[in-house]
């Protein structure tokens, strides 16, 4: 599977934000950098446990960005945000306790997640930072 790349577009040209992405994207790489590792390895484990961790504490930031700056949307932005964070936790959950490892299919999930709320959704409010 091919590493996320940053690039511009996914850009919403706030520094602290994307800062945040990039920082998303990097524990996103080390899952599939990692992925043969066994499900209860440590690096896996303290890869989801960080990448849980800081996502809560993204979304928590960019929620309150949004609200600060009006963003029209923030509820259904909060919603999609909450979705993401119950199936993150679920798996983080399963895999710390050896019901499932990093599956090709799990990675993807999270390749494409990411990939495509910060190239559509995030990309919304851009306007509004």
């Amino acid at each position: 599977m091919e590493l996320i790349q940053w690039s511009d577009k996914i850009s919403v040209n706030n520094t602290r934000i994307d800062n945040q992405h990039k920082k998303l994207i990097e524990l996103v790489n080390n899952l599939i950098l990692n992925s043969n590792a066994k499900a209860n390895s440590e690096i896996i484990n303290e890869t989801l446990s960080e990448l849980l961790k800081y996502t809560r504490y993204h979304f928590k930031d960019e929620e309150e960005l949004m609200e600060l700056r009006q963003y029209p949307k923030l509820d259904s932005h909060r919603e999609i945000h909450k979705e993401f964070v119950y199936k993150i936790t679920l798996f983080c959950k399963d895999v710390t306790e050896g019901k499932d490892s990093v599956t090709e299919e799990v990675l993807q999930f999270l390749v494409d997640w990411l990939s495509q709320h910060t190239s559509i959704e995030d990309q919304d409010y851009k306007n509004y930072l």
